[in-house]
C-alpha cells in the first residue's frame, strides 16, 4: 500500500468507534496497528511494556477518535498512528515542545490586542501571525543557547510534545528569548494563508 491507501486503511479501523480493549474486541485490529506502530520514530519508548490498545474520544475534539497506548502497569499513552506512516523530520518533537511553550504569549496577545486583521480589517477567524519566521527565531536561538538539545519529550494535552522537567532550563530560556525577540500580529486566515510566506510563520491559537 502506498501512504494514502494505508492513511485511509488505518482511518477505516480507528473510525470503527469506542473500543476498551482492541486486543480482546478486535484482534485483527490490535495486531495491524501493533505492526504499523514499529515506523513510529520512537518506537522503543512509546512501545515499552505496551499490553493492549485502547480507541477514545479525541481531547480536543469528541467527535473524533484516537487511538491509546495501555502499558503492563496501566499507564495509558496516546500514540499517532499518522506519525507511523508520515515519518516526520527528526526535528518535528522539538519544534512541537517549542511552540507549545509560547503558547501562552501568543494567547496573551491575542487577549491584549485587537483581533482585526491588519491586512484588510477583517475580524473572522483571526490567526496570531510571526512577522519574524518562527523557524527563523527557533534556528537563533538553538545557536545561541548553551544547554543540550533534548531529543526526548513528554506528551502535552494535545497530543504534542512539551519539554520533560529535566529540561526546564532550556524551556525557560527559550521562552524569555521568545518573549524579547517575537514580533506578532493579527492576520485572518484568508490574509494569512493566501500570501507568500517569505517573512513570517504563522500559529493558529483559535
Amino acid at each position: 500500500m502506498n501512504k494514502t491507501e494505508k492513511t485511509k486503511y488505518f482511518k477505516i479501523k480507528l473510525n470503527k468507534g469506542l473500543c476498551q480493549s482492541l486486543k480482546k474486541e478486535r484482534n485483527e485490529d490490535f495486531n495491524d496497528f501493533m505492526e504499523l506502530f514499529k515506523y513510529h520514530p520512537q518506537y522503543e519508548i512509546k512501545l515499552k511494556n505496551v499490553v493492549d490498545l485502547c480507541i477514545v474520544s479525541n481531547k480536543r475534539n469528541k467527535k473524533c477518535f484516537e487511538i491509546n497506548l495501555i502499558r503492563k502497569n496501566g499507564e495509558i499513552e496516546d500514540i499517532s498512528y499518522l506519525n507511523c506512516i508520515n515519518i516526520k523530520k527528526n526535528n518535528f518533537n522539538l519544534n512541537s515542545a517549542l511552540r507549545y511553550t509560547i503558547e501562552p504569549q501568543i494567547k496573551y496577545f491575542r487577549k491584549c490586542n485587537e483581533n482585526k486583521c491588519e491586512f484588510c480589517g477583517s475580524t473572522n477567524d483571526i490567526h496570531i501571525d510571526h512577522i519574524i519566521m518562527f523557524k527563523n527565531l527557533v534556528e537563533d536561538f538553538l545557536k545561541t543557547t548553551n544547554h543540550s538539545i533534548p531529543c526526548d519529550f513528554d506528551d502535552n494535552e494535545y497530543n504534542g510534545c512539551k519539554f520533560k522537567l529535566k529540561d526546564k532550563e532550556i524551556q525557560d530560556e527559550w521562552f524569555y528569548y521568545h518573549k524579547q525577540n517575537a514580533k506578532l500580529r493579527c492576520l485572518c486566515s484568508k490574509c494569512n494563508l493566501t500570501r507568500k510566506h517569505t517573512n513570517c510563520f504563522f500559529i493558529n491559537n483559535s
